[in-house]
Order: C-alpha cells, then sequence, then structure tokens
C-alpha cells in the first residue's frame, strides 16, 4: 500500500475521503511530486500538513494518535 493511500486512509474517518486526499496531493504538489511518489523522507512534511488541517477540530493528543498510527503503517 502506497503512503498517500496509508495517510488518506487514516485521515478520512476524521475529515471525510475528499478532504484527505485534497490534504496528500496539495502535500505531495508542495514537494514537486505526485501522491504515488511519496516516501518515508517525505514524513515530517505529511505531519506538518495533518497537524494543519487538524489543528482547528481536533485535540492535540488524537492529532498526536493519528501522527503516531501513520508513523507505524509508513515502518
Amino acid at each position: 500500500m502506497s503512503l498517500a493511500t496509508t495517510v488518506t486512509g487514516i485521515l478520512e474517518p476524521f475529515v471525510g475521503p475528499t478532504v484527505a486526499d485534497t490534504c496528500v496531493r496539495a502535500t505531495a504538489l508542495a514537494l514537486g511530486k505526485t501522491s504515488d511518489s511519496l516516501d518515508r523522507s517525505d514524513l515530517p512534511r505529511l505531519e506538518e500538513s495533518v497537524r494543519k488541517l487538524l489543528r482547528p477540530v481536533a485535540p492535540a493528543a488524537t492529532i498526536d494518535s493519528l501522527i503516531s498510527e501513520i508513523e507505524r503503517a509508513a515502518a
């Protein structure tokens, strides 16, 4: 499973499929990549995007938990 698919799947229950996909694609574009070409080296930028996306709607502990889940899944 690709990193983009993994991150999107983890985010979907919280923000829905469209917003989750947009977050991942926007991060990839900012890195000059496509979603499918994201890899482990892009995790810091993805985590930053996830935190920015969720900060207004989720408690810090929930965001930290999701970031941990993303890191475990990407390992």
